[in-house]
C-alpha cells in the first residue's frame, strides 16, 4: 500500500499524475538527483493499470497483461520482483464448431503437431505467419515502425494471408490487442506487437496487474501525495482543487488525454472501450494458461482467460478465476455484456457454465488511444512553449510500453534543460 505524503510548497520538478507515464519519468528524475513530487487524484497509484480484490479473487480492471520483448519493460522495471507468471505462447480459437489450438511450435515445440491439425486458416497461411515471424525477428525493433503505413486489414492481406484465417485467427486475437476487431490499427503497431509476441512472453504480476506501478512506486515513497486533484496548471506552478498551491521549476503533466485535455486546452485523443466480465468457476473450461479466441465473430465475448491457470494467486483455493472480454459494440453495455456472455460460452464449455458465478463487471471507456494508419507520425513527448511537459501512453501508442517510453521521454526533456 502506498502511503499518501504532504503536498510541499516547492519542489523542482512536479509531475502530475501517478499512472505508468509518470511514475516512469518521476523515478528516472529522482535517480538523476532532481527534487521531484507526483500528485494523483486517485487513492492509489497506477492509472488505468489496477487490480480489486473481490471475495478472495483478485480483478484487474480490464483483461491486462504486460509482454516480457517491451523494451521499456526490460531497463525499467524489476520483473523478478513482479514475480510475473507467463501465459503459454499461442492461443485456442473457437471456429463455430469446437476449440482448436494454435500455439507456437518455435517456443513450444509440443504444440506444433495439434497447431498443423488445427482448422483455423490453410497450410500456406501458418507458413505465412512463420515467414513473417522470421523476417521481423531478423530486423531491429525500430525497422516495426519503418514499413508502410495502412490499416492492419491492408497489411494482413498484402501479405497474403487467406480471408478465412484473418477473420478466424487474427481478427479476434488482435481485437484483444488493438481492442477492435475491424483491423483499423496501424500496421506499424501489428509488427511491432508481432514482433514481441514471437520475442517474449505475455505476463502477469503473481498478484494482479497492480503490483507493477507498485513496485515503481517504491523508490518514490514520501515523494507521492494522492487525493490531490489539479485544478490549473501554469508555467511554475499547479493549483489543486482545494487551493493550495505548489510551485515547481518543472511540471510535468503526465495524465490521460482526456484529463490532459481539461487540464491543457485542446481535442481529447479518440478512445476505444473495452469490457471485461470476472466469473468464479468451481471448474477450469480449458486445462492450460492460453488465450480462448471468438473465431466465429458471433461475440459479445471477443477473448477469455481462465487467469487462475496462469497466476494461481488469482483464485482462491479450489476456485478458478474466468476473465471475458468484448471490444467494439459489445463494449458498450456492461449490464448486456455480463449477461450474454454465459449464453455464448456455454456454447464452448456446455452446462458447466451454469455453474459460474458473475463476480463483477468492469467496463473501460478510455481504454485505449486510437492508432488509425498514418497516426504514429507525431510519436514522442515534448517540451511545449510555455515550458510544460506532457506524458502519456497516446502521446506514443496505447501500451505499456507507450507508457514507460512516453515517461522516460518527459524525464529527458526536463534534464536536457538543465
Amino acid at each position: 500500500m502506498i502511503e499518501s505524503a504532504a503536498l510541499p510548497a516547492r519542489t523542482e520538478a512536479l509531475v502530475i499524475g501517478a499512472g505508468l507515464s509518470g511514475l516512469a519519468c518521476a523515478s528516472l528524475l529522482a535517480r538523476a538527483g532532481v527534487d521531484v513530487h507526483v500528485v494523483d487524484a486517485a487513492d492509489t497509484v497506477g492509472g488505468r493499470v489496477r487490480t480489486d480484490e473481490v471475495q478472495g479473487f483478485l480483478l484487474d480492471r480490464g483483461f491486462q497483461v504486460m509482454l516480457t520483448a517491451y523494451g521499456e519493460v526490460q531497463s525499467q522495471v524489476d520483473l523478478a520482483g513482479l514475480d510475473v507468471r507467463a501465459f503459454r505462447p499461442g492461443s485456442k480459437v473457437w471456429n463455430g464448431e469446437a476449440l482448436q489450438t494454435m500455439g507456437d511450435p518455435f517456443r513450444d515445440p509440443g504444440s506444433a503437431v495439434a497447431s498443423m491439425r488445427a482448422r483455423v486458416g490453410s497450410f500456406g497461411d501458418k507458413l505465412k505467419v512463420a515467414s513473417l515471424r522470421r523476417d521481423l525477428l531478423a530486423g531491429p525493433v525500430e525497422a516495426c515502425f519503418e514499413g508502410p503505413e495502412r490499416s492492419t486489414q491492408e497489411e494482413l492481406e498484402a501479405l497474403g494471408f487467406s480471408t478465412p484465417f484473418i477473420d478466424t485467427f487474427f481478427r479476434p486475437f488482435l481485437g484483444g490487442v488493438f481492442l477492435e476487431r475491424r483491423l483499423e490499427t496501424s500496421s506499424s503497431l501489428f509488427r511491432y506487437y508481432f514482433r514481441c509476441f514471437a520475442a517474449g512472453d505475455a505476463v502477469v504480476p503473481a498478484r494482479g496487474m497492480q503490483r507493477l506501478p507498485e513496485l515503481m512506486a517504491l523508490p518514490l515513497a514520501g515523494r507521492i501525495t494522492l487525493d490531490a486533484r489539479a485544478a490549473e496548471v501554469r508555467t511554475g506552478a499547479v493549483v489543486f482543487g482545494d487551493g493550495t498551491k505548489v510551485e515547481a521549476a518543472d511540471v510535468i503533466v503526465a495524465v490521460d488525454g482526456g484529463a490532459a485535455a481539461r487540464l491543457l486546452g485542446g481535442a481529447a485523443p479518440d478512445f476505444k472501450a473495452t469490457v471485461t466480465s470476472y466469473f468464479a468457476a468451481p471448474h477450469a473450461p480449458v486445462e492450460e494458461p492460453l488465450l480462448v479466441l471468438d473465431g466465429e465473430g458471433t461475440g459479445p465475448v471477443n477473448h477469455l482467460a481462465v487467469m487462475s491457470h496462469v497466476a494461481p494467486a488469482y483464485a482462491p483455493a479450489g476456485m478458478h478465476l474466468v476473465s471475458a472480454s468484448g471490444v467494439d459494440e459489445a463494449a458498450e453495455d456492461a449490464d448486456a455484456f455480463a449477461a450474454a456472455a454465459p449464453v455464448q460460452l456455454r456454447r464452448w464449455f456446455g452446462a458447466s457454465v451454469d455453474r459460474w458465478e458473475h463476480l463483477r463487471t468492469y467496463r473501460i471507456p478510455h481504454a485505449l488511444p486510437r492508432h488509425a494508419a498514418g497516426s504514429l507520425a507525431t510519436r514522442g513527448g515534448s517540451r511545449r512553449a510555455d515550458g510544460l511537459v506532457v506524458a502519456g501512453d497516446y502521446l506514443e501508442f496505447g501500451a505499456i510500453q507507450g507508457a514507460l517510453l512516453s515517461g522516460r521521454r518527459a524525464a529527458e526533456a526536463v534534464l536536457a534543460a538543465r
